[in-house]
């Protein structure tokens, strides 16, 4: 093998597998961070606590709904001849987008996620089940 012309010059190899003699450091890196720790911690506990008790809410929305749905469905798509369901189209409609509409810009606080859980389940609810179980469309 050939040796090195010049020995004290760094190789091709030395130059990307070694390790660097002195280290550049930028004058913003020793900064603090942005937000102190102390108060993200506070920050995410905070956030924690409200997203708990709204999705609470929420969730009670949701519950309430679909029990009140459920009763005023059962009777109605459980018979073989089947009336109209428009009543209950209209008293569902009016519970979820009536009621929880109020709540939503009248009442505010937490029933105010109360009501929007309420609309969410109406919409949930049409789409799962294609209208059967809030009466948009005509049953078979």
């Amino acid at each position: 093998m050939a040796e090195a012309q010049e020995s004290d010059l760094p190789s091709l190899e030395d130059e990307i597998f070694s390790v660097a003699h002195n280290v550049e450091v930028e004058q913003g890196a020793a900064a603090q961070p942005l937000l102190p720790t102390d108060k993200a911690q506070v920050l995410a506990e905070r956030a924690r606590a409200f997203l708990g008790r709204d999705m609470k809410a929420l969730a009670a929305g949701v519950g309430v709904f679909v029990f009140v749905d459920v009763v005023m469905m059962w009777a109605p798509l459980m018979m073989s001849r089947r009336p109209s369901l428009l009543p209950q189209f209209i008293t569902l409609l009016l519970l979820a987008f009536g009621l929880g509409g109020l709540l939503v810009w009248k009442v505010g606080g937490r029933w105010r996620t109360f009501g929007i859980g309420m609309m969410l389940a109406w919409g949930f609810l049409t789409l799962v089940s294609v209208g059967f179980l809030t009466g948009v469309t005509v049953p078979l």
